[in-house]
């Protein structure tokens, strides 16, 4: 599934491990395997109700994992224009153990992360500044401690976005997504 482009392995960015994960490249076949697939007879027989429930009480985990590959392309329109203060090589997602950052990009030789959450809700002042601190956290955990970090965060939407930029955070919102 590798080779047709449906399954895609991931390690973590900037670790060492031999052990992946394999997530769906495809959004369709996630989307499909997840809703559709496991209630495939009863849709056919006219008895979708299973499905719709489902549907409704995981609809919105699931675009929380849409989201973070829209924010992940979204990084990397950014980071070809070069809308960010440095140029990254890699950029995925970063896990150990029980902790994990939605997307980190690297430029290994400029030693320069920046380490991103996505959240897919609307986000107030005081849920985006904790979310950033845990960020920061988190970032303890991936030992890069010479290295230069920025953090970010990706929402719905930021109240307050333009002042944590003023404080040296970037953050963006789907008005952002428009304006690239």
């Amino acid at each position: 599934m590798e080779d047709l482009g449906i399954l895609k392995r991931e390690l973590p960015v900037g670790r060492k491990a031999k052990r992946g994960i394999y997530r769906f490249k495809d959004l369709y076949f996630a989307f499909w395997f997840r809703f559709i697939a496991p209630y495939f007879e009863e849709i056919e027989s006219g008895f979708p109700e299973g499905a719709l429930e489902d549907f409704n009480a995981g609809f919105n985990r699931y675009i929380g994992f849409v989201s973070e590959e829209i924010a992940r392309q979204f990084l990397v329109e950014l980071n070809r224009k070069g809308k960010l203060s440095f140029r990254f090589t890699k950029i995925g997602r970063w896990w150990h153990k029980n902790e994990e950052i939605d997307l980190m990009a690297l430029n290994e030789r400029e030693k320069k992360a920046l380490l991103v959450e996505v959240k897919w809700k609307e986000l107030s002042k005081g849920e985006t500044g904790g979310i950033l601190k845990d960020l920061g956290r988190k970032s303890e955990l991936v030992k890069l401690d010479d290295w230069e970090k920025l953090y970010g965060l990706v929402a719905k939407k930021a109240e307050g976005k333009d002042e944590l930029r003023k404080e040296g955070y970037l953050a963006w919102d789907l008005e952002d997504f428009a304006q690239t």
